[in-house]
């Protein structure tokens, strides 16, 4: 029989690379199910690969017992703006023991082990604390946050604007995070293991500025405004709610700290390659900045 994999936030970044990831392994003996909010309405942002498509909404623990029902492994990644963690995500840690859940293989953060405020590190508490077999993968600062979250101002200002000074980042491209969340879910030797995942590099935003300006053929500036102007600039003009905004603050503080900046050889390691470099990510992705 088959074992079941059930995949949360499976239309988001690093669940759609961990099911093209499964899909690439090729293993067998697995199903990959896609956990959404609407399954009838969200098909089409989920890779046709998923076996099925289930109801899965953590604002509503209704949904839990049916949406674990026969699964054996679960990647949890949690929605950004959702950040009770006792009020979403202790019941689903609870629904995960009722059913029996084999592995729960959870996208933390890099350094959690040392911020037990952050949402990732109380999540990791509740999993731990609930005897689930565990898998934490913590990697460092998407650089698809690039292509997404700071799209726009790079597409139609050329500008890269975030408080990060001339602090350096171990930034990491989300494939890699998908091949190892599929590695961690289809094979042995990984239970109640916590993998910190970066890149190769460390970068500072004038850096990535230069390597965007060379790849976009065009200039592409690093402002590095004060965290007033940036709160100010993306609250009031472009109007992101506040919690995301004063996270997007303390991300990017602990780089301006010099403290985002390390380097592990997790990714050489597990999938035996190197890890995606951002001149390669930017060549990939040019032409969302066109």
């Amino acid at each position: 029989m088959s074992e079941r994999i059930l995949i949360t936030g499976a239309s988001g970044n690093v669940g759609t690379e961990t099911i093209n990831a499964l899909t690439t392994r090729k293993t067998g003996g697995y199903e990959v199910l896609a956990g959404v909010r609407h399954p009838a309405e969200d098909r089409a942002g989920v890779p046709d690969s998923v076996t099925d498509l289930v109801r899965l909404d953590f604002t509503n623990p209704r949904t839990f017992d049916t949406a674990l029902e026969g699964i054996d492994r679960v990647l949890l990644v949690r929605p950004p703006q959702l950040a009770d963690v006792a009020k979403y995500f202790a019941p689903f840690v609870a629904a995960m023991q009722r059913a029996g859940t084999k592995q729960v293989v959870f996208l933390s953060l890099q350094g959690v082990e040392n911020n037990p405020l952050t949402p990732h590190a109380k999540i990791e508490t509740l999993i731990t604390e609930a005897g689930l077999p565990y898998t934490f993968l913590r990697p460092s600062f998407f650089m698809q946050n690039l292509s997404t979250t700071h799209r726009k101002e790079i597409r139609e200002r050329n500008e890269i604007f975030v408080p990060a000074g001339k602090g350096k980042t171990s930034f990491i491209d989300v494939r890699d995070i998908g091949a190892v969340a599929a590695l961690t879910l289809t094979s042995t030797g990984h239970i109640n293991k916590a993998y910190e995942l970066t890149g190769s590099e460390a970068l500072s935003y004038y850096e990535i500025a230069d390597i965007l300006s060379d790849v976009l053929d065009r200039k592409i500036t690093y402002t590095d405004p004060s965290i007033f102007r940036f709160v100010w600039r993306k609250r009031i003009r472009e109007n992101v709610s506040l919690g995301f905004v004063l996270i997007m603050v303390a991300l990017y503080s602990v780089a301006k700290a010099g403290r985002a900046a390390g380097l592990t050889d997790e990714i050489q390691r597990l999938l035996d390659r190197a890890p995606i470099a951002f001149r390669q990510f930017a060549e990939d992705y040019r032409q969302v900045w066109k």
